[in-house]
């Protein structure tokens, strides 16, 4: 016991290695071909001021050789930093940087995908719409705080930005794997990854007090919305169709330039397409899962019926200035979510009552625009007259105007259409997918702890 203390007091006396001692080790380890060793000895040396940009470059070569260039970058960098103008420190940390972008991306996108496995990518995309609104309402004001709140802000919408950009990726990989035609699914991709970068510059912009991140954010939204039209499941549609019907009918102010009637009328068009395939699929898994409640073909042909009456109203709302049908419009809404399976975890209770609540919060809203139109009125009736005699030298050019507008709106359509369908096809390969695997589980023989004896 005694000999045993005395070791220890002998070992904690001895003085410790110098960093040159240090450095001869490692490189032993590192000529005998001991990486492991030799990496272990020398990175406490990177700090060092006598041996550190040395012991760095030997690290990078080592890291760099395995294949970790996220350690092989930051140990070339500080040998670059220790000698900024040595052109071997400087090739060397272009060497293990050059890639390192791809390979970061790389991992955020296994990231994203593995995260979204089992997720709807329209109800992803619904969800960073309604994101990225709340961001472009927040944008607007926040530089207007003191200099710290306002960095602060800043760096939260840049990141909330950031994560915006994601949503994007489940939708352009669902696309590569299910679309076939590669010309269809190269346009799409395109198209995605272009929404995508403008996603990232925008979250750029916001980190930058850039006030250009509002346009930026405002096309996002587009391209969001526009996408989550060809995407979205008939449930939610109904949801978003009561949304934008309810702000439509009491005039609230459109959003992003959008007109809410023409929103519902779009999201009434997106649930008729999208229903009868949607129905089969959900009766398939009703066979397989007694939890789901039941969806009979009369509920089935009472939606469908339904549907077509409402899009008729609702294109007589977009097509008036002064719709009649509004009202009924939301209570054929109404009614087809009534019909619609009912979510057994109660899950659909919640929706209606937050919407409720946001339907009060718009009627509050729309209460108090009118009564500052009111006050306005006055002062409108002087200038009408003015107005009028304006507008008659405009009517020309407003028709010519009109017909550009309506021919790039056509190619608009057509082009929403072929995406529509390439997104539904790639929506039907994954379903089938899903289905087919599901079926192998089902099939696929029970281990013997789990068999009923």
């Amino acid at each position: 016991m005694i000999f045993a203390l005395a070791a220890l007091l002998l070992a904690a006396t001895e003085p410790a290695m110098t960093d040159g001692e240090v450095w001869n080790e490692g490189v032993d380890y590192y000529r005998a071909g001991d990486v492991t060793n030799a990496l272990k000895t020398l990175r406490p040396l990177l700090l060092s001021k006598s041996h550190g940009a040395r012991a760095a470059e030997v690290v990078a070569k080592l890291e760099y050789e395995k294949g970790d260039l996220e350690e092989a970058a930051s140990a070339a960098q500080i040998a670059l930093r220790a000698t900024p103008d040595d052109a071997k420190a400087n090739r060397n940390f272009t060497r293990a940087t050059d890639r390192l972008p791809a390979i970061r991306e790389e991992e955020h996108l296994k990231a994203v995908l593995k995260a979204a496995e089992g997720k709807d990518p329209g109800s992803m995309l619904l969800a960073a719409t309604k994101d990225c609104r709340a961001l472009m309402s927040e944008s607007g004001a926040y530089r207007t705080n003191r200099a710290e709140k306002a960095v602060a802000l800043a760096d939260a919408l840049s990141k909330r930005a950031e994560r915006l950009s994601d949503a994007w990726i489940p939708v352009r990989e669902l696309i590569a794997q299910s679309v076939t035609n590669e010309e269809q699914a190269a346009t799409i991709s395109a198209q995605i990854d272009a929404a995508r970068k403008k996603t990232k510059d925008a979250a750029k912009r916001l980190s930058d007090f850039d006030p250009e991140a509002y346009p930026l954010l405002s096309d996002v939204e587009h391209d969001f919305t526009r996408f989550v039209k060809l995407t979205v499941m008939p449930p939610a549609a109904m949801d978003e169709d009561l949304v934008a019907q309810s702000n439509a009918w009491l005039d609230v102010e459109q959003f992003n330039g959008r007109s809410w009637q023409q929103d519902a009328l779009d999201y009434t068009r997106a649930f008729r397409a999208k229903f009868p395939a949607w129905a089969r699929a959900y009766e398939q898994q009703a066979q397989s899962d007694t939890n789901k409640p039941p969806f009979t073909a009369e509920d089935q042909a009472k939606i469908s019926g339904l549907a077509t009456e409402l899009e008729k109203l609702q294109m007589e709302c977009v097509e008036k200035s002064l719709p009649p049908s509004q009202e009924d419009a939301l209570r054929i809404i109404n009614e087809i979510r009534e019909l619609l399976p009912k979510d057994p975890n109660g899950g659909g209770q919640q929706q209606n009552q937050d919407q409720q609540q946001k339907n009060d919060q718009n009627q509050q809203q729309n209460q108090n625009q009118q009564n500052q139109n009111q006050q306005d009125q006055n002062q409108q009736n002087q200038q009408d007259q003015q107005q009028q005699n304006q507008d008659q030298q405009q009517d020309q050019g407003e028709d010519d105007k009109n017909k550009d507008e309506t021919d790039e709106g056509d190619e608009q359509n057509a082009e929403d259409q072929e995406v529509e369908a390439v997104l539904k096809k790639a929506q039907e390969r994954s379903d089938e997918h899903e289905a087919e695997k599901k079926a192998r589980m089902r099939k696929a023989p029970l281990p013997p702890n789990e068999r009923d004896w």
